[in-house]
């Protein structure tokens, strides 16, 4: 009974993980008969998952559920999966609520040390950097981890549009209006009119020798949390 029961989590949990995001109902399970009987798990959107059945882990199933015939074996099996993947997208929801208000307080913490650093000195319509900010840093073990990061944060439409273009948009938390945010660590800020057309350029990066993922991180928090603060600082580009 346990084993079949750790059979079908491990079946659902492949399933939440193809479509964590949008998960699907359960629709069905199939007994395939065979020289290795299966266990087949279908979804409302087609997607079909299998593991090998095992006759003593059906037979504990069967004597626990009183089930002798394979009618009743699926019926009793399908409310046992349903049941159980109704509690682990439970979870799953509460998981990502989680870490969804952990990363809002991380991305609000980032975004107020960048306003801080942006009020604190201006050259020329540019935060303060070294000189070292101009270096290139593309290969190096800070430059992964800087774009590792920047991934991690962007949405799914965002790290799409990156990974495809090598730049992503962000809406201003202030005005709504579009940017587009490309690949650098200065000077790579559009903003775009409705029909995504460039009106303007604006700069603005944080103080200290950043990588680029960092930056444009940076950047990202900054038009979405701080966007007055942001463009009050930066430097107008036509």
């Amino acid at each position: 009974m346990e084993r079949l029961r750790r059979t079908l989590r491990a079946l659902l949990q492949r399933a939440l993980i193809e479509h964590g995001h949008n998960p699907t109902a359960l629709v069905d399970i199939i007994i395939e008969s065979a020289a290795e009987p299966r266990l087949w798990l279908e979804f409302a959107n087609g997607y079909r998952t299998s593991a090998l059945l095992r006759p003593e882990d059906c037979f504990a199933f069967c004597e626990t559920h009183g089930t002798w015939d394979l009618v009743s074996f699926r019926v009793a099996l399908r409310r046992e999966a349903q049941q159980l993947y109704l509690l682990m997208r439970s979870e799953q929801a509460r998981e990502r609520e989680l870490r969804r208000t952990s990363l809002t307080e991380q991305m609000r913490r980032l975004g107020r040390g960048l306003a801080q650093s942006l009020r604190s000195r201006r050259v020329h319509g540019f935060a303060e950097a070294d000189t070292a900010w101009f270096i290139d840093d593309y290969g190096s073990a800070a430059h992964e981890r800087g774009m590792r990061l920047l991934k991690e944060k962007l949405s799914c439409e965002q790290l799409k549009q990156y990974e495809r273009n090598a730049f992503f948009e962000v809406i201003g938390g202030k005005t709504g209006r579009r940017y587009r945010i490309r690949y650098g660590r200065s000077m790579n800020i559009d903003q775009l009119d409705k029909n995504g057309r460039r009106i303007c350029g604006w700069c603005f990066f944080p103080r200290g020798n950043l990588v680029a993922g960092d930056v444009m991180l940076s950047q990202k928090v900054a038009l979405e949390l701080f966007e007055p603060e942001a463009l009050k600082v930066a430097n107008k580009i036509w």
